[in-house]
């Protein structure tokens, strides 16, 4: 990549804080959310000013949230310590997106995956500002109406999944022919030393999976905190997508298979269950950490213990199960190299924004 151009998209001073950012792409309202915009490119300020002004029912997954801006003042009053601990976090996330970025994109590009984790907007943030001169023959597929709108108010052309399907020539021969996607970018809740993931927080793991499975790479962003030795050590539990009629069989499988309390998610103060853009049920299942996949002699499905890909292929033979919030196996490049029937939606790398401003990759 051009050394400028990654030095431009990693230094281009654009600050957005988010009191409540993961709203944006759950099923109830983004209370206090607010984007602090610093930037000197107009049409993006203006764009994001209008992000999301409308309204969804509160049990939608992808439901959208209020936003509202403001300017910081010379003289503003003394931040408090959660208000400064946010704005360490935004700050972190931020410096990973930049950096995936400049380390990542190139204007020879075609097809750009955006995902629906709530760090993702600094990556769309990062890629707007580059204009319409590099991005202007780019189009970019959405994991949600989330991060649709995301992409849409930074100005960028959205293509959905089923007609970049349509407009790509099918070949079933041809090797990477199943990859039409250039790069694919977004977060996680918990990212292992092995690069397997837990996503699906925001209730939109399905349409990630279906867009990584698309791609030729995942690039993961995150702040520190979501980077730990083993899944399932901060994050509490694996999120499943599960027909509404079906959703307590499956919650009943789940306790057989060790998961403790397994709960259908419901949102907002009514307690709704949520309801995913494919209009199906959630159920997060608690489990012991998972081991590394390198650990496999030490699983033991009695106790609970499985690997991420031991706990994936099984909860995805459970009648009823849509999908699984679990992004292990091979990535991208190795499936490229095997076949069109295995799947690839493990990041090939990943950025992790520290509260010292530092970004640290893995992969």
């Amino acid at each position: 990549m051009n050394p400028l151009f990654r030095r431009v998209v990693a230094s281009t001073s654009v600050r957005i804080s988010v009191t409540n950012p993961r709203a944006v792409f759950r099923g109830y309202p983004a209370f206090g959310a607010v984007f602090v915009l610093l930037s000197h490119n107009r049409q993006f300020r203006a764009n994001i000013t209008s992000y999301l002004s409308f309204d969804r029912p509160a049990a939608s997954a992808a439901g959208a949230a209020a936003f509202s801006t403001t300017t910081t003042p010379h003289n503003k009053e003394k931040e408090t310590p959660m208000a400064s601990t946010t704005n360490l976090i935004e700050s972190a996330k931020r410096a990973a997106c930049r950096q995936a970025v400049a380390d990542n994109f190139s204007p020879d590009f075609t097809y750009v995956g955006i995902g629906s984790g709530s760090t993702v907007a600094y990556v769309v943030e990062a890629i707007g500002e580059l204009g319409p001169a590099v991005t202007g023959k780019m189009k970019f597929i959405p994991t949600g109406s989330g991060s649709t709108a995301l992409i849409r108010n930074a100005g960028l052309s959205v293509l959905q999944v089923p007609d970049l399907l349509l407009e790509v020539e099918f070949h079933p021969e041809t090797p990477g022919n199943h990859q039409p996607i250039d790069i694919y970018f977004d977060g996680a809740d918990e990212v292992d030393v092995e690069l397997n993931c837990i996503k699906g927080g925001g209730a939109c793991h399905f349409q990630e999976k279906l867009v990584s499975r698309l791609s030729k790479r995942f690039i993961c962003v995150a702040d520190s905190r979501k980077k730990v030795d083993r899944l399932l050590t901060s994050w509490a539990y694996v999120p499943i997508e599960v027909s509404p009629m079906g959703a307590e069989y499956v919650r009943r499988e789940l306790v057989r298979l060790g998961s403790t309390d397994p709960k259908i998610r419901t949102s907002g103060p009514t307690f709704i269950r949520t309801i995913t853009d494919n209009h199906n049920h959630l159920i997060d299942a608690p489990f012991p950490t998972l081991l590394l996949n390198s650990e496999s002699e030490k699983m033991d499905p009695a106790k609970g213990l499985w690997t991420p890909d031991a706990l994936l292929a099984r909860i995805k033979k459970i009648f009823g199960v849509l999908e699984v919030g679990i992004f292990s196996g091979l990535n991208g490049p190795q499936v490229a190299e095997l076949g069109t029937d295995i799947e690839g939606v493990k990041p090939v790398k990943a950025y992790f924004g520290r509260p010292d401003g530092q970004v640290e990759t893995l992969g």
